[in-house]
């Protein structure tokens, strides 16, 4: 069986709530920037309020795929829905086989890790994190890296910024 990619076969996959929802990350300009990664898209959506969201979709022989950081019930929330309407648009290149974050290989105690980080409250994550990278210049460069931000303080601070 074909899968229709287009607006119309997302927003009725979706649902008229999590469109709206959308819709309104959209107007909002979420989100900024798509990548491509795994035959689909990825990109953080961020809501006033809210940490923010990775959100990865593809496309499978069972339609649209969507993995979220959010705590939504559904398969396709309306961070995947922005996220994937924002590559609609762009004119992304779907491809047939799609692969989920969630099914890349990880390293066995990277995997035990993660599950030990989710466990976590964020803020106390959050400060771990912020603690590690105040005292290692690699950890506080990734940091940045992921947060978007490039310089770091102790640079800012050398270079008289």
């Amino acid at each position: 069986m074909a899968v229709r990619i287009d607006i119309d076969a997302l927003r009725d996959a979706a649902g008229a709530d999590v469109c709206a929802a959308a819709d309104e990350l959209t107007v909002a300009g979420q989100p900024a920037e798509i990548d491509p990664v795994g035959g689909g898209v990825t990109g953080v959506i961020h809501e006033a309020g809210q940490p923010p969201c990775e959100v990865w979709v593809g496309v499978t022989a069972d339609g649209f795929t969507a993995e979220c950081d959010c705590a939504a019930d559904t398969d396709l929330c309306a961070h995947a829905v922005a996220l994937t309407a924002a590559a609609l648009a762009d004119g992304f290149a779907w491809s047939s086989t799609a692969t989920p974050r969630s099914d890349t290989a990880v390293d066995p105690r990277v995997a035990e890790l993660t599950v030990l980080a989710r466990a976590l409250p964020a803020r106390r994550l959050a400060a771990l994190v912020a603690e590690w990278a105040a005292t290692d210049p690699g950890w506080e460069s990734a940091l940045r890296a992921q947060a978007g931000h490039s310089a770091s303080r102790a640079t800012a601070d050398h270079d008289g910024s």
